[in-house]
């Protein structure tokens, strides 16, 4: 199991920045198993293309496991690597652009850097998500969302504005166009926003082999979520749904709604619970996490294990969890600087399908970052301040 060719390896490897998060997540989220699954493809992503990273957990099985996540956004280094535009000093290896949808990726992300494409301006990020399964031996195929500038509706008939995430976007992802007709249902899905509510993210299934398109809403309220899925000819319960963002909307700061287009709008949506600080400054994760326990959504080690993932490793506190590509560089910068990695619960997507049993996941994030002394005390006062209420 896990074994791999020696060109699939990367010098400073992804597989680096995991050791700072392992010790610290409990079993019961991922076990040691998955972690190898996890390590196989990490150790084949050199870890430039990222300082944003995380796991999909499913919540409402006792089985650890946990599909593995990247970020990579316009302002890192990571996009011209990807591109393979970075004057060849760091590459993806020769096994993963050999296959045609890393190819596309690749060719996505060297229109992205390029300055003469549309995309240059109009992608922010991509994320490779990455099924893991029980036994891998290679590397999985991923599957590749991306973050546009946000697109709102043109309440225009004229669909001109929208035209580039088919032409360009998902033309290079897809290695062709999508067809008219799920053209044409995409961009009145986009037509039929609620005023000020916007796509975040467009993806597709490349791993999945599904020609669906997947895009993600922010700023939403509960009573737009159900008007705009009614105009959208969705096929869903609509009271049955109401019911549930009634109760999770009392529990959450905020809903993004996920919806699945082709020639149709798919009955199987997502919804996205934010809350904007972590559980040792918001009571709320734990009222959150107890409604799903109560529902049937989460197994009680998970609730606990969820609790318990956030917090950060500091380089003057475990400097040997800290990849050493990292310690050299913060050292470089001098004693004021230090590396930190942060361990954060990012969201919880509950999946609702008609006729069908619903379903969480558990988003977890890991990013690193250079604080400062000044950082540092302002954190401690926070914490401080926390306690004492």
């Amino acid at each position: 199991m896990n074994t791999l060719t020696q060109n699939t390896l990367v010098q400073n490897s992804l597989e680096e920045y995991l050791t700072s998060v392992k010790p610290n997540v409990s079993p019961q989220l991922i076990s040691p198993e998955t972690w190898l699954n996890i390590d196989t493809v990490a150790k084949a992503l050199p870890q430039a293309i990222t300082s944003f990273f995380g796991f999909e957990c499913r919540l409402g099985t006792h089985k650890p496991t946990a599909d593995f996540l990247t970020c990579t956004s316009a302002s890192e280094a990571g996009r011209e690597i990807l591109a393979g535009s970075n004057n060849h000093l760091i590459n993806l290896p020769d096994s993963l652009i050999e296959k045609p949808i890393w190819s596309n990726i690749r060719n996505f992300c060297h229109h992205w850097s390029s300055k003469s494409s549309p995309l240059h301006e109009k992608i922010r990020n991509i994320w490779l998500e990455f099924d893991i399964d029980e036994s891998l031996n290679t590397v999985p195929l991923p599957s590749c969302f991306f973050g546009p500038e946000n697109i709102y509706s043109v309440q225009s008939d004229n669909y001109n504005s929208y035209q580039w995430v088919n032409q360009e976007a998902l033309k290079l992802l897809l290695g062709k166009t999508i067809s008219p007709k799920v053209e044409k249902q995409l961009f009145n899905c986009f037509n039929l926003l609620p005023k000020e509510a916007y796509v975040f993210q467009v993806g597709v299934m490349l791993a999945r082999k599904s020609e669906l398109v997947r895009i993600c809403i922010r700023n939403i309220s509960v009573e737009n979520i159900l008007n705009y899925l009614t105009q959208i000819n969705w096929q869903g319960d609509i009271n049955e749904l109401k019911t549930l963002l009634n109760d999770i909307s009392n529990l959450v700061d905020r809903i993004d709604l996920d919806i699945d287009v082709g020639e149709f709008v798919y009955p199987k949506i997502g919804l996205e619970c934010y809350l904007t600080q972590q559980p040792s400054f918001e009571p709320r994760w734990n009222l959150f996490l107890e409604y799903l326990v109560k529902l049937g959504l989460c197994v009680r080690e998970k609730h606990d294990a969820l609790l318990a993932y956030p917090g950060y490793v500091r380089e003057k506190s475990h400097p040997e969890l800290l990849p050493s590509s990292l310690l050299k560089l913060s050292k470089f910068l001098g004693s004021e600087y230090e590396r930190v990695f942060f361990r954060g619960l990012h969201h919880i997507k509950i999946v609702y399908q008609p006729e069908k049993p619903l379903e969480a996941k558990a988003y977890l994030s890991v990013s690193h970052s250079l604080i400062t002394p000044k950082f540092v005390s302002q954190w401690r006062k926070q914490e401080k301040l926390t306690v004492s209420n």
